[in-house]
């Protein structure tokens, strides 16, 4: 008896594994003609998440992208790209990139998002942007606020947000969250899980052999 419960588990598992397809391009992720990372990384598969703190999707996929990003192979390095498609979406890109200059980003990244889904200390989707309010918040990680929207509203940061917003309509991102590998695949999934799935075949398909 035990022998044909095994036999019906082991049928059963080969049937789960039998049913989920290998990505196919069109469908599954589009191929861009002549792609390549925002910043690119020799020797290694840079995975590009586009993303912006304000986006209610972004905020739901954060969990499940950096549970996935902890388990992804010494060779690929995972980069964020914020998106700066609206007015409120752009005070968020030019905080990131103000994060950066100060050395705050792994030190406030969830904090921004839990600050704007949770407990609504700083604008949300709606809300009218307000660069002072968010640069206050940032205060709270060892910067002075008006350094911090100093540096939000300087020039340099003006060119990166720039530069990301250029790079994600040539890579004709459709809506964030989104993930590039490698600037060549843009993965089209249908459930944030497919998503990770679809990016963990296209690594491997751009492994460093």
């Amino acid at each position: 008896m035990k022998r044909f419960v095994l036999a019906a588990l082991i049928l059963l598992a080969s049937d789960a594994f039998a049913a989920v397809p290998e990505p196919m391009p069109g469908k599954d992720y589009l191929v861009i003609n002549g792609g390549r990372p925002l910043d690119p990384v020799s020797g290694a598969v840079v995975v590009e998440e586009c993303f912006n703190y304000i986006c209610p999707s972004c905020n739901s996929f954060e969990p499940t992208f950096t549970a996935w990003a902890r388990k992804l192979p010494p060779y690929v390095k995972v980069h964020r790209v914020p998106a700066s498609f609206r007015a409120d979406f752009a005070v968020y890109a030019r905080a990131y990139y103000a994060a950066e200059v100060f050395g705050l980003v792994d030190k406030t990244h969830q904090a921004v998002y839990d600050a704007i889904h949770k407990s609504h200390l700083i604008p949300a989707e709606g809300d009218r942007p307000d660069e002072a309010r968010v640069a206050a918040f940032y205060g709270k990680y060892g910067v002075d606020s008006q350094q911090f929207l100093a540096a939000m509203q300087s020039f340099s940061v003006d060119v990166k947000a720039r530069r990301a917003y250029d790079y994600m309509i040539r890579s004709k991102i459709p809506e964030t969250p989104s993930i590039i590998v490698n600037g060549r695949y843009l993965v089209q999934a249908a459930t944030y899980d497919d998503l990770c799935r679809i990016a963990t075949y296209l690594i491997e398909k751009e492994r460093p052999r």
